[in-house]
This record gives structure tokens, C-alpha cells and sequence, in this order.
């Protein structure tokens, strides 16, 4: 959960324009990693960096599906998409999952070739110096993207950071290899591009992994979840929380929950409890996109839906009318466990004996009829303009 007041709200243009110009900071990181690696790695026959260049390659291929899917993503709902375009991201990071992953085993592939081959990595101080600029790079970028991520609030610039931490960490793994090369043992390069490899692999799995959760409607986390029950507890009228259910898409989550109100309650006081309830949620919890909240006036029976329903309004007032009960002008009906408890407002002339008798035998006949209650005409109060 995160606290509205935490942080400082920032308009959506603002947000787009963060979210874009880092996106591209990070085509321009990637283009020079991949070029500078990938020419050294050839010229110096090292396949250690001939793979981090891969990878970043990857990172680079990345960017751009990143950079457009942004875009949609952050596009207003419309009559075709009315939950909005997050999606679109989450698909497409299934499919960058995908394209890590075969990067990763056509490098572990020709690593494994490269082992029962008879060619050798070569030892050059200029491989070194590529990779270690290369970190440097990555490494600046990660801390700047992770920076512009938390002030823009957004998760996706955040993944990228960690992305570009990954690919730097991967060149560290290829400096302790192309150092060995240069101590005499040019095995241990090789090594180091599997090492690269399983690292990629990882990554790819890890993200389409959880971008597939997220297609299929995963919810959040139960300590998330807690939060937001603990958020409607708070509301004054709200008696109880039950199946509640969230969805991620992107990072909004939305929210299906049913709260209990008193029995007895006027419709508009429950609506105006929800109301209240919505607010809280989405005033307290920054990630909560949508909200559909049920009004229940008791608790939920397991059985509930084998019992026959109580009739509507139409039915009841048909009943009283056959059965003689006039004489009243309004009548609130309570449903308890399927059964219907009436009050009627007796007018001032109405014979109040006769009636009460009739609503006794209506009540004894009836069985989904639990009670009657008999109440006067009283005087209303209006607010003077």
C-alpha cells in the first residue's frame, strides 16, 4: 500500500513525459552497449562478451516494444477496452519473456560448442576496458531510472531499472571471466558465458511467468489484501467484509469485495456507506484503479441460493389488497433470510383494530411473511429554502 500523502502527486502529462524520456535514456544505453561489446567481442574472439552483447541486445530489443506499449497502456478506456489498455503490457512482456529465453539458448548453445571446439578466447585489456564501461553505463542508468520510477510511480520504469541492473551484473560475471582469459585460463570465460546464459534464461522466465499471472487474473498479495479489508473495516456503518476478490492489470488493481450494513438501514444510507467505502479505498491506496463493492444487510448464507427469494414489492402490495389491508399510504418492506418483515403507516382514519387483526391471520398463513409492524401517520419536517 502506498499513502497518497507520501508522495507527491504529479499530473498524468507529467507522468508520460518521465516515463518516456527514461524509456528512451534507455535505447541510447543499450544501442552503446551492444555495439561496443559486440565489435570488441569479435575483434578479441571472446565469447563471454560476444554473449553480454547479446544481452543486451535483448535489453535493446526490449525498449522499444517497452516504449510503444507505454503509450497504449496509458490511453483512456474506451467503449472496446472498458477496463482500459494495461494489457497490452502484460502481453508484451510475455513476449519479451519468450525472447529472452531463445537468446539464452542460442548463447548456451554455442558456449557448449565452444567447449569441445578447438578455438580459445584470447586475452585483451581492451575486452576489459568495454566491460567495464559498459557496467558503469548500466549501472548509471539503473540509478536514474530507479529514481524517475519511484517519482513517476510507475512499476513499469521500475522493471526496466531492474533490467538494466541484470544486464550490468551479467557484465560483471564476463569481467571475472575475461580476467581469467588474461591469467591463462580461457576455460573459465567459457564458463562465464553459461553463466550469462542461465542468467538471461532466468530473467526470461521470471517475467513471462508472472505476466502470464497476470493475464489469468492473479490477485494480490494476502498482506495487500489484509490492507484494503482493514481500509472498508475502518468505514463508520460497515459491519463486516466477505469475498472479497482483486485482479492485477498493470499496476491498478481492482477490487470486488461485499460489506455488510445494519439490517435496517434506508437504501440511501447503504449507498451512502459505499460511497464512503469507495473513497477510503481509493484515497488510501494509490494502486486501486476500480472498485465494485455488494451492499449485503446480513451475513451470507451458504444455502442462499438453494432458498426460494421472498416476492418484490408488486406481489406484497397485491396481497395486502386482496386480503383488505388498506388504509395505510407507505410500506417499507426488510428481507431476512428470505422472509419479509412489513411496516406499514397507518392514515389517520383507518381502522387500526381491523386491520391489526388481518395482518395477524397474514402473518400465521404466510410463511415467508415474518412480521408486521403497525405504525402512525406522523408529521414530516422539510429544510426551508
Amino acid at each position: 500500500m502506498t499513502n497518497s500523502n507520501a508522495i507527491p502527486a504529479i499530473s498524468r502529462e507529467q507522468r508520460q513525459r518521465i516515463v518516456d524520456r527514461t524509456n528512451w535514456l534507455a535505447v541510447v544505453v543499450d544501442a552503446i552497449a551492444f555495439v561496443g561489446k559486440l565489435a570488441v567481442g569479435i575483434s578479441v574472439r571472446s565469447p563471454a562478451l560476444i554473449a553480454d552483447a547479446m544481452h543486451s541486445l535483448s535489453d535493446l530489443l526490449a525498449d522499444i516494444p517497452i516504449i510503444l506499449l507505454a503509450k497504449i497502456s496509458h490511453q483512456e478506456a474506451d467503449q472496446e477496452h472498458p477496463y482500459g489498455h494495461a494489457r497490452f503490457e502484460t502481453l508484451g512482456t510475455v513476449m519479451l519473456g519468450g525472447i529472452l529465453l531463445a537468446v539464452a539458448i542460442g548463447i548456451g548453445y554455442e558456449s557448449i560448442h565452444l567447449i569441445f571446439g578447438d578455438q580459445r578466447p584470447e586475452p585483451s585489456w581492451l575486452a576489459v576496458i568495454t566491460v567495464v564501461i559498459a557496467i558503469a553505463l548500466k549501472e548509471g542508468y539503473f540509478q536514474y531510472a530507479i529514481r524517475q520510477s519511484r517519482k513517476a510511480q510507475s512499476p513499469l520504469l521500475e522493471a526496466n531499472a531492474w533490467h538494466a541492473r541484470s544486464d550490468s551484473l551479467s557484465s560483471l560475471v564476463v569481467l571475472v571471466g575475461v580476467g581469467a582469459t588474461m591469467l591463462g585460463f580461457p576455460q573459465v570465460e567459457i564458463l562465464a558465458a553459461l553463466i550469462v546464459a542461465a542468467l538471461i534464461a532466468k530473467m526470461g522466465i521470471r517475467l513471462a511467468w508472472e505476466a502470464i499471472q497476470e493475464l489469468v487474473d492473479r490477485g494480490v498479495t494476502p498482506e495487500h489484501q489484509a490492507e484494503l479489508i482493514k481500509t472498508l473495516s475502518s468505514v463508520p456503518g460497515v459491519k463486516d467484509i466477505h469475498m472479497m476478490r482483486t485482479r492485477m492489470m498493470g499496476k491498478d488493481v481492482f477490487v470486488d469485495a461485499h460489506i455488510q450494513v445494519g439490517g435496517y438501514l434506508s437504501v440511501s444510507e447503504g449507498h451512502q456507506i459505499n460511497e464512503w467505502a469507495l473513497k477510503a479505498l481509493k484515497e488510501l491506496h494509490r494502486d486501486v484503479a476500480d472498485v465494485t463493492l455488494h451492499i449485503d444487510h446480513e451475513p451470507d448464507l451458504d444455502d442462499q441460493h438453494d432458498r426460494p427469494l421472498a416476492p418484490l414489492r408488486p406481489t406484497i402490495e397485491s396481497l395486502l389488497q386482496e386480503r383488505g389491508i388498506t388504509g395505510y399510504d407507505r410500506l417499507i418492506i426488510h428481507y431476512r433470510q428470505q422472509r419479509a418483515e412489513l411496516e406499514l403507516r397507518l392514515l389517520a382514519d383507518a381502522d387500526r383494530d381491523e386491520i391489526q387483526h388481518r395482518c395477524q391471520q397474514l402473518v400465521q398463513e404466510v410463511p415467508w411473511i415474518r412480521a408486521i409492524l403497525l405504525t402512525d401517520s406522523g408529521q414530516t419536517i422539510t429544510a426551508s429554502d
